[in-house]
């Protein structure tokens, strides 16, 4: 089980960011099919990832739990194991031992890796989560000094 550190942003200049992103690093592109299910009232989730990219297609289940936010810096415990059978058959079990569906989203994903960080950018298909990047790492304040380069190109706020 790891940790995630993490700062989160909403993208303001997509176009911006991604040359920025790329004059540091290549650039690898993934679709992606996100089924979440949680229980009522709780932070923790699992979800089922469909991914396609370049390596071919690939699925995980991801359970992530309960975070903390402090000073922009997003923590959380999180553990992924690969998915060897037809994602239903993992959805039909969740739901068996009191999982609740809560939503399925779609995205592509640009994801870089600078300076021992992986940077995401995600274009949501739903309106209203928006273009987010995030910037995962060990060190908070690597997290925190890489932010500082990409701002510029998001709102100042970092998300949850």
């Amino acid at each position: 089980m790891s940790q995630e550190i993490e700062m989160n942003f909403k993208v303001k200049d997509k176009s911006g960011l991604l040359d920025f992103l790329k004059s540091m690093a290549s650039e690898k592109i993934s679709e992606i099919k996100m089924t979440y299910l949680g229980k009522k009232d709780e932070n923790f989730y699992i979800r089922i990832e469909e991914i396609k990219d370049d390596a071919g297609d690939r699925k995980f289940l991801t359970a992530k739990g309960n975070f903390k936010s402090e000073g922009g810096i997003n923590q959380r415990k999180e553990i992924t194991l690969p998915v060897t059978d037809d994602p239903q058959k993992y959805i039909d079990f969740l739901l068996l031992i009191g999982m609740e569906l809560r939503d399925s989203k779609q995205k592509v994903r640009h994801q870089f890796k600078i300076d021992d960080l992986d940077i995401t950018l995600d274009e949501w298909n739903v309106e209203e989560l928006g273009n987010r990047l995030e910037i995962e790492g060990e060190s908070e304040d690597q997290v925190k000094q890489f932010s500082e380069k990409v701002i510029q190109f998001c709102e100042s706020n970092p998300s949850e």
